[in-house]
């Protein structure tokens, strides 16, 4: 009988190394491929990328990617979690067990909320302590967004994880 549990144990922490890797995965390298390539191609159409002034500025890309990447990243790990921990896929801790969507909802949310607020602040300081129609330039300006979407695949999925991983470890 203890080699039967022995081996559940193996398989639900095998099973949790699966699920981060591959989750990992389809996070990061779409989100930070699609948000490098988009703004360039966005931003090749014009002669220069401001922060905040212009047809395509760079707050068009970066305030929206920083609320929907945390809130959607946030919201895909923690049902995949609470299914796997539904099913008995993987171990975790009873009184981490996710019981329902409000618990999901909230904490993406203020994910989200979290990394605007942030983003936006950090924003605001760069608009006011460069000159005046500064430009900050195509490739560089498309560059940060993209590591800024790989930034928030690996930050907000190791978030959504935290509580979860050290009962597999």
């Amino acid at each position: 009988m203890s080699d039967q549990t022995e081996y559940n144990e193996e398989t639900k922490a095998l099973n949790w190394r699966k699920f981060v890797r591959k989750n990992l995965l389809i996070h990061l390298v779409p989100n930070t491929i699609l948000n490098t390539v988009v703004p360039y191609f966005a931003f090749k159409a014009q002669n220069s990328v401001h922060l905040f002034s212009g047809e395509q500025n760079l707050a068009r890309f970066l305030l929206p990617m920083s609320l929907l990447l945390p809130f959607m990243i946030t919201l895909d790990i923690l049902k995949k979690i609470k299914e796997l921990q539904h099913t008995g896929a993987i171990n975790y801790n009873e009184e981490l067990k996710i019981t329902g969507y409000p618990f999901i909802l909230k904490k993406a949310g203020l994910n989200g909320l979290y990394s605007i607020m942030i983003v936006f602040a950090l924003m605001l300081a760069l608009h006011f302590s460069f000159p005046k129609n500064h430009d900050f330039g195509i490739t560089p300006s498309a560059v940060c967004a993209g590591l800024l979407a790989g930034l928030y695949s690996l930050t907000f999925f190791y978030l959504a994880i935290r509580k979860f991983k050290a009962d597999t470890v």
